[in-house]
């Protein structure tokens, strides 16, 4: 009994003391890979390492996020030349990590745990403006690498407000969790901002809550897939010349990759828009793209990302132009619908209401190429209903829309005003009268 028990105390040892500095350097490698997949993921963004120092029980870790990418290094160094600075704006991040099986040093800090893990750290932000002189934001991000190499990161914001020169921002806190597998090929997100106001001489804007899901893989395209949504309950802008406000702002996707076909689905809805004279306006949009070719899309994907990431986007963006002329024009010859089961806009007057359906037949051979064979080989609809009242107010408003009934675009139907199309092999019908359409190449 009293050898199991001596050879417990030994393994317990070994855990507490030996297993840490074994740990850490798997930590530490562990930690590489997390900043190369970010800045694969992050196109514009270099992570540089300041500094690592690994000691046997906890490391400490300082990097530097740059922004490098045309368009975001020019507007940082529009804003180093405006405060003088010797080096543009860049994100600082400071990170302690307790490293072990059982981290007995996290306890030392808020939200450490002794859960067992290869290592768990806690990395709080500082924003450098150019001149080194730090300014600290608040919050602060725990993360924990697992056994099986998945790493779970949570930002915790706690209420609170900052001065400025000329107002104040003011936050009510923030949680919000990924959960990533050991390659980061799959990203699990929850996460709830409370509201936020920033508060000025002359302005105020205020941001409601805002929530965010998502649970995304990568696939071998490249292309992550999988469902993500967001909502936000509330925006204003409180101004003694043209106040502003909406009420809740959603939007949600679901993308799918099945037989080398890309099929994306999107809603995004704002409600309560506040237009000056009109009343309140809802926006409702719901728009499906099916059977497009990933292999395609992926190419398209892939030069736009070179042209955000170049540091001549200008010249960058030439050079791929044939590159992705050819992978829209492979997304056409293999064919794809675009369906809009629901555009709607929604006013005092009523609602204006439009579906739409256009679906690409498959036409072979992308290297004999022509867009007037792509155009052939469509078929589509549309139908689009405006209220009586809303077009009669458009009417007294402009007086040239009445033009669209007297060319039959617009039908009385009731208590609306409809349009009818429909395209099939190079012939538009409107309301059922052909309207002729001019055909590239013919």
């Amino acid at each position: 009994m009293n050898r199991w028990v001596v050879v417990l105390l030994v393994l317990l040892a070994v855990i507490l003391l030996v297993s840490p500095g074994i740990v850490g350097r798997i930590a530490e490698q562990n930690l590489d890979n997390n900043i190369e997949w970010a800045e694969g993921e992050a196109v514009g963004i270099e992570f540089r390492q300041e500094s690592f120092d690994r000691g046997w029980f906890s490391s400490e870790g300082r990097h530097r996020v740059v922004l490098t990418g045309a368009a975001l290094r020019e507007a940082t160094e529009a804003l180093r030349r405006e405060g003088s600075y010797a080096e543009p704006p860049s994100l600082i991040i400071d990170t302690h990590i307790d490293h072990g099986l059982v981290p007995i040093t996290s306890l030392g800090r808020e939200s450490g745990t002794l859960t067992p893990s290869l290592a768990s750290a806690m990395s709080t932000f500082h924003v450098d403006p150019g001149n080194g002189e730090l300014i600290a934001l608040p919050g602060a991000l725990h993360s924990r690498v697992n056994f099986d190499g998945a790493s779970d990161w949570r930002y915790l914001l706690k209420a609170g407000e900052h001065e400025v020169e000329d107002g104040r921002i003011e936050w009510q806190g923030a949680d919000i969790t990924v959960n990533a597998d050991r390659t980061g090929a799959t990203l699990v997100t929850n996460g709830t901002i409370e509201p936020i106001s920033i508060v000025g001489q002359n302005e105020t804007v205020r941001l409601g809550r805002m929530t965010v899901t998502a649970n995304q893989a990568r696939s071998e395209y490249g292309m992550y897939t999988g469902t993500a949504a967001a909502t936000m309950e509330s925006m204003s802008v409180e101004t003694a010349l043209a106040p502003f406000s909406v009420g809740q702002i959603a939007v949600a996707s679901d993308i799918g990759i099945a037989d080398a076909r890309l099929n994306a689905a999107t809603q995004f809805a704002v409600a309560d828009i506040a237009v000056p004279g009109m009343g309140d306006t809802d926006f409702e949009m719901d728009i499906d793209f099916t059977g497009l070719d990933a292999a395609s899309v992926q190419l398209v994907n892939q030069a736009l990302r070179d042209i955000q990431a170049s540091a001549n986007p200008e010249d960058t963006a030439l050079a791929s132009f044939g590159e992705i002329e050819e992978g829209f024009q492979r997304i056409a010859a293999a064919g794809a619908s675009v369906h809009i089961k629901k555009l709607n806009l929604s006013l005092p007057q009523g609602t204006v209401a439009t579906t739409m359906n256009i679906d690409i037949a498959e036409t072979g051979d992308a290297d004999d190429f022509s867009w007037g064979a792509v155009l052939l080989n469509t078929t589509a609809d549309a139908n689009i209903r405006v209220p009586k009242e809303l077009y009669e107010f458009m009417q007294l408003m402009n007086p040239q829309a009445a033009s669209l009934t007297a060319m039959g675009l617009l039908q009385l139907d009731g208590e609306d005003y409809v349009m009818n199309a429909e395209y099939a092999q190079g012939l538009l019908n409107v309301n059922g009268a052909p309207l002729p359409i001019p055909m590239p190449g013919m």
